[in-house]
């Protein structure tokens, strides 16, 4: 009996570690499927991250319209739009990649990565700051899963740098000579060599092609409108008595007798018309009138301005958000100053900067030009300038802060797994 019982001991135990052997075993081989599902959702998760980052405009567009739009490029003026910004200046064989890239996440193709493959079920914004997408993975062992992504991105773009210098047109093609741009260059046109751009060499500092537009100008009739005489340059009755006379003058803005023609804040905002004026020999600005100030001057027509000084006589420094240039029409403005501080908006515009130092190598320009060609010879313009970006989006006034560029995405999350490893049947 004793042996019988010993035998029998020695069967169950056995039995009973061949079990646990095989529990182990299981619990291992799941640990292990469940690993390589997570490293296949890992890089989805980072490929992801990475096209969006390129190719931000697919955020504004819902997973079906990117198949929708991509085979049928001319179906409206949305889809036009939507391929035109993703080919930004690209060349053939990269916008066929490109394209091809999305489609098979448009159409739920299976993609390889290390440890297996994945695709895209589902992409959709949840809200302002968060985006949700559905992955399916597949590992080596062709076990799958699903998961959720969660993209947090940052769609405060009144954080962001404003580009010191932001070309329009589609004239700049022999770039800017030697003009130092410390900060962000943006060119609408793929003509431009963003390439050859002189870059101070800061971490951060990049030129390059966008799709982003400038928002509409301000309506120069309505502005018109509500100013009073005296703040036109020359005045009505100048510009009927001086017809046939060449025009040029000296203004030091604002005057004693002005009163702002609004506020913003605790900021008075002096705003002046100045129509067709040829020759300013000298414009100074005391963005200190009276407290804190900002001056707008609305342009038309070719303007040339032998010295512009914007002064700030308190402790604080001159901002570019205190002087404002807005010019309309198809024209040329050249300015000459040692250092200023300003925001220039001028997208149909060839504009020129020099230095009237002859003791100063380059005229030093702080804050945000847009214009359509930055001229860097010629009597109107040198390449001896250098940019300096100063502010943010947030700096600018409210009308420009619409432009809303598409944020860049700051961080993504993985979720865990909305649905069990399906393990094949043995």
């Amino acid at each position: 009996m004793v042996m019988v019982l010993g035998t029998v001991g020695t069967v169950a135990t056995a039995a009973l570690l061949a079990r646990s052997h095989n529990l182990s075993n299981n619990i291992e081989t799941s640990i292990t499927i469940s690993q390589q599902n997570l490293s296949v959702a890992e890089t989805a998760k980072v490929n992801l991250q990475a096209l969006l980052i390129e190719h931000n405009e697919l955020l504004e567009y819902n997973l079906d319209d990117w198949k929708k739009y991509l085979k049928s490029p001319n179906l409206s003026e949305t889809s036009r739009e939507f391929n035109h910004n993703l080919r930004l200046c690209k060349k053939e064989k990269d916008w066929k990649n490109t394209k091809q890239k999305i489609l098979n996440l448009a159409e739920h193709n299976t993609i390889d990565a290390p440890m297996g493959e994945f695709s895209l079920l589902n992409f959709q914004k949840v809200d302002r700051n968060n985006i949700l997408a559905t992955i399916k993975t597949q590992n080596t062992q062709e076990n799958q899963a699903q998961y959720e992504i969660n993209i947090s991105f940052n769609d405060n773009y009144l954080s962001k740098a404003v580009p010191v210098l932001w070309l329009t047109g589609n004239k700049q093609s022999g770039g800017i000579g030697k003009a130092k741009v410390n900060g962000n260059l943006w060119a609408n046109d793929c003509s431009f060599p963003v390439e050859k751009a002189d870059l101070v060499a800061v971490d951060g500092n990049q030129a390059k092609y966008t799709g982003v537009k400038i928002p509409e100008l301000p309506n120069i009739e309505v502005i018109k409108e509500r100013l009073p005489e005296n703040r036109y340059f020359p005045s009505i009755a100048e510009e009927q008595e001086n017809q046939e006379q060449e025009n040029k003058i000296s203004l030091k803005l604002p005057r004693l007798e002005d009163k702002p023609t609004k506020k913003e804040g605790e900021k008075n905002i002096y705003e002046y018309f100045i129509n067709k004026i040829e020759e300013i020999d000298s414009l100074i600005i005391n963005s200190d009138f009276q407290g804190e100030s900002m001056i707008i001057l609305y342009v038309v027509g070719d303007i040339n301005i032998s010295e512009i000084v914007h002064k700030c006589e308190s402790s604080n420094p001159c901002s570019p958000e205190n002087l404002m240039i807005v010019a309309y029409e198809e024209a040329k403005m050249c300015l000459q100053f040692e250092n200023l501080s300003a925001f220039i908006i001028a997208p149909d515009y060839e504009l020129g900067i020099k230095t009237n130092n002859p003791n100063q190598e380059s005229a030093k320009f702080t804050g945000s030009i847009w214009t359509n060609k930055l001229l860097t010879t010629g009597e109107c313009g040198s390449e001896k300038v250098e940019f300096n970006e100063a502010w943010k989006w947030a700096d600018l006034p409210n009308e420009f802060q619409s432009i809303h560029p598409i944020p860049k995405l700051i961080q993504v999350n993985l979720k865990e797994s909305i649905k069990s490893d399906i393990s094949k049947e043995q």
